[in-house]
Parts: C-alpha cells; sequence; structure tokens
C-alpha cells in the first residue's frame, strides 16, 4: 500500500511538473516547411516569466510583440529560462542580452532574424504602418 501512495505521490509532482513547462512553452504559430531544416521554427528562450509583457504593440506596427515572433517569424516562446537564447531553425545559438523589456528583446530577435539568409524576407513582410511626413 505504501509503495503505492509514494508512486501515485512521484507521479502528482511529475505531471505537476510537465504542466508547469508546458505553461511555460507557446509554440509558433506558423511553421516554415519549405526550408527541410529538422526544426521548422526558432525558439527564443527568454528569462521572462509570463507572456503578458508580448502584448504591447511592437514599434511601428499594429501587431503586438508576440503575433511578430509566433506568427510572422516562425518562433516559439519559451519562458522564464536561465537566460536569453534565440535558437535558429538550423539549432544555432544566439546569446541575447540581458534586458527588462520584452520589447527590446523583441526588437533584438527582429534584427537578429532579419540579418538571416532566410529571415531578412520574413522581416520584410512584417506589415509596418507607412509613416506621414
Amino acid at each position: 500500500m505504501n509503495i503505492r501512495i509514494i508512486f501515485f505521490g512521484l507521479f502528482l509532482i511529475s505531471v505537476n511538473s510537465y504542466c508547469q513547462q508546458m505553461d511555460n512553452y507557446h509554440h509558433a504559430l506558423r511553421e516554415k516547411k519549405e526550408l527541410g531544416f529538422k526544426n521548422q521554427y526558432r525558439i527564443l528562450k527568454t528569462t521572462f516569466k509570463s507572456l503578458s509583457g508580448f502584448e504591447v504593440l511592437y514599434p511601428g506596427t499594429k501587431i503586438s510583440l508576440e503575433n511578430v515572433l509566433r506568427y510572422h517569424l516562425h518562433t516559439s516562446i519559451h519562458l522564464d529560462q536561465e537566460t536569453n537564447i534565440l535558437i535558429s531553425m538550423d539549432q544555432s545559438e544566439f546569446k541575447l542580452n540581458n534586458t527588462s523589456s520584452e520589447k527590446e528583446i523583441t526588437k533584438e530577435v527582429v534584427s537578429l532574424i532579419g540579418s538571416m539568409f532566410f529571415g531578412s524576407s520574413e522581416v520584410s513582410k512584417i506589415p509596418f504602418e507607412k509613416k506621414n511626413y
């Protein structure tokens, strides 16, 4: 009987840990399948603990930071990590600056992806508002 209770307790701890990890992982809203990479999306590992800071608009657009990353740039967001890192589709890792602003890390990621061969076309398709001069 005691073994069953211990096993059940360990099971509940495992399920709780798994659920917390899933709450911190937000998969890309689109994948880029035509490139033939093993991963068809990028991963942003970030120290931010909540997705709520990514709900503000990306500068010059009417699109949230989250939507720019997850939809336009095929990027999953993995929250509550030890460091800020972007993992590209070819599994290259790019260490990002430590910042206290979701807007700043998103701008850094957009700039980095924009400098990539395939990423530059994705960034060019983000619908920026036209400036009135």
